[in-house]
């Protein structure tokens, strides 16, 4: 069995990431490289990496474990076996990526399944964490976002990404202080456009999704609470 590991910065906590993993499909769907669920428990899984110096895929099924703040996904296939793990701790998450295959450069290959899959769950628990208890449904693709802050726009951004399973879509924000729109286009980040009584400006971002900051939406000036707009 061979492993690899990732760490990321973490700011939300365990409930948010089992409420992120126990949605494998709407996870796999988010994973910033090709990853499919379908069927029911024992999920069909397929995973497929495609780099300039190699490729991997897997496809088997997989089986979902919690314990000690640790969530895991359990692939069982022809080839052998693959597991993904994340775990919770002291403001950081740890991804495992381990495997049992007859696999060349299987540990370069591991290094990306960690990397990516502690990436999204962080930022989607973070996501969760941040918008969940703060957004009010207001019709279809409509949203209430209530003591907006330039902060909550990446989280929002992710919240959306993970819960629809979109790529490409703008989001559209109006409250008393002006409007804004977002356009994002195969899980890229492009651009913002603000305007209100004092003016307006276009921010060029072009930021994949997963790596966005609240310093790409500093220079919004957002007060109060918004209705959102979600059009894909």
């Amino acid at each position: 069995m061979e492993s690899r590991t990732a760490e990321v910065p973490f700011s939300a906590d365990w409930e948010a990431v089992k409420w992120v993993v126990s949605r494998p499909k709407e996870l796999f769907q988010s994973l910033p490289f090709e990853a499919e669920i379908s069927g029911e428990e024992p999920l069909d899984v397929r995973i497929r990496l495609k780099k300039r110096l190699f490729s991997f895929e897997f496809r088997g099924k997989m089986d979902v474990a919690f314990a000690d703040s640790t969530a895991t996904y359990i692939m069982k296939g022809t080839k052998g076996l693959l597991i993904l793990s994340a775990s919770v701790g002291d403001g950081r998450l740890v991804s495992r990526a381990s495997a049992d295959l007859a696999e060349r450069f299987l540990g370069r290959k591991l290094e990306e399944l960690a990397k990516g899959f502690g990436l999204s769950v962080s930022r989607f628990s973070e996501g969760y964490r941040r918008i969940a208890g703060r957004i009010l449904p207001a019709g279809q693709d409509e949203f209430y976002l209530r003591n907006i802050a330039p902060a909550d726009i990446p989280h929002f951004l992710r919240y959306i990404r993970f819960s629809s399973g979109n790529r490409t879509f703008s989001l559209h924000g109006e409250g008393d202080d002006g409007v804004f729109r977002i356009a994002v286009k195969d899980d890229v980040v492009r651009s913002i456009e603000h305007e209100n009584s004092r003016g307006s400006a276009v921010i060029e971002v072009n930021k994949p999704m997963l790596d966005v900051t609240d310093g790409d939406f500093s220079g919004l000036e957002l007060r109060g609470g918004y209705l959102l707009r979600v059009l894909r």
